[in-house]
């Protein structure tokens, strides 16, 4: 079987780049940080930085955190607060239907 791996660098002497096999894809900037896409999951080397409050950060598909002001009030046996609430994404069914039902009307 040939081989099928590419290579995109901004230059030869460049240590940032994407290498993409059959496989496996690979974004590098240096020999520190990476990000890799394999069939062992997604390996994140680097400092990492997340961009977005608790309420947009979803687990599972159908959790996500309290906005982050109710860490600070703290959870009792007589007022437990919990850390995740489940949040059915139907909002984003709702958002796709109207624009299915726009697109379909441009159609006729």
């Amino acid at each position: 079987m040939a081989d099928t791996t590419r290579v995109i660098k901004a230059s030869r002497d460049s240590k940032a780049g994407i290498k993409i096999t059959e496989g496996s894809t690979i974004i590098a900037g240096d020999d520190r940080h990476l990000i890799g896409v394999d069939n062992r999951g997604i390996t994140i080397k680097g400092p990492t930085s997340i961009v977005a409050d608790a309420m947009n950060r979803r687990v599972g598909g159908l959790f996500v955190g309290l906005n982050d002001f109710m860490h600070c009030i703290p959870s009792t046996m007589f007022t437990p607060i919990p850390q995740q609430i489940p949040f059915p994404p139907a909002a984003g069914l709702v958002s796709i239907s109207k624009d299915v039902a726009f697109f379909m009307a441009m159609l006729v």
